[in-house]
């Protein structure tokens, strides 16, 4: 015959156990939501020359896109991701790390800005002046074969678009 404090122990034991068990798909959802962090310059700069060429920029890019979307990672940003014209600040065809971390830090910054609109009631898309009066592209204007699914060259398509390249 079982103690009263045995059988005390043995439930609460049991109700901790499930309890766990209960908030560990949240505790998952929370691990992906984490803090992203943008590539390093040395992950851009394939060849090690101490600068990125648009070759390299976009292969880099590309991959890594790739890499997120087979992972199932949320990609919020490709859209409005800066074009390699536009990271090059003075224009000379090869990136800096000054210049990318540059275009790193204003592209994060305009996501920030754009996420505490939206949470204020703004209209999906303004990014507080940034793109003002265009909207924000929806899957399916990005998905241009209708295979519910975007591949590099669609994204670079959109990106070309948008930026008039």
């Amino acid at each position: 015959m079982k103690s009263t404090e045995k059988t005390v122990f043995e439930t609460i034991l049991a109700i901790a156990v499930l309890f766990a068990l209960a908030l560990l798909p949240l505790a998952v959802k929370a691990e992906s939501h984490g803090r992203h962090q943008p590539p390093a310059f040395s992950e851009f700069d394939q060849d090690g020359d101490g600068f990125v060429s648009e070759d390299e920029f976009n292969s880099f890019r590309e991959a890594r896109h790739e890499a997120m979307a087979k992972a199932g990672k949320p990609m919020k940003g490709m859209a409005s991701a800066p074009a390699f014209s536009d990271v090059d600040a003075d224009g000379d065809g090869k990136l800096t790390e000054a210049e990318l971390t540059a275009a790193q830090q204003a592209h994060h910054k305009a996501m920030r800005e754009a996420h505490a609109g939206m949470a204020g009631g703004e209209a999906m898309g303004s990014h507080h002046g940034m793109h003002e009066g265009m909207k924000m592209p929806t899957f399916e204007d990005l998905d241009l074969d209708g295979n519910g699914c975007i591949n590099a060259e669609e994204f670079a398509k959109h990106q070309a678009d948008m930026h008039g390249t």
